[in-house]
């Protein structure tokens, strides 16, 4: 029987040339982010013609995954302390997917 996820689509567009800045705390929270029980998947891309400019792929085993996520601690280290400073902006939607996470 197909299961509902929540898919998370981030665009995050660093200011100009703080782009390598990032790389390093996205990583980090990508793999924390990961070991969340809710966390199905997580992984960033970065645009090989707009170094500044990361889509990231989340998926939660439920529609409050990501509000969860958002409450721990490496959230608020390195996405709210960290990453989210060094953004000129940051664009994220959410939708629940019906079908199997993979």
């Amino acid at each position: 029987m197909a299961h509902a996820y929540l898919q998370v689509i981030a665009h995050f567009f660093a200011k100009p040339g703080q782009g390598d800045a990032i790389v390093e705390p996205l990583t980090e929270l990508a793999a924390a982010t990961r070991a969340e029980p809710k966390n199905l998947y997580y992984e960033f891309f970065r645009s090989p013609l707009a170094p500044d400019h990361f889509v990231i792929l989340e998926q939660y085993s439920d529609a409050n995954g990501l509000a969860e996520h958002r409450e721990t601690e490496h959230f608020h280290r390195l996405g709210f302390g960290t990453i989210i400073p060094m953004l000129e902006r940051r664009e994220v939607s959410s939708h629940m997917v019906s079908g199997d996470a993979t």
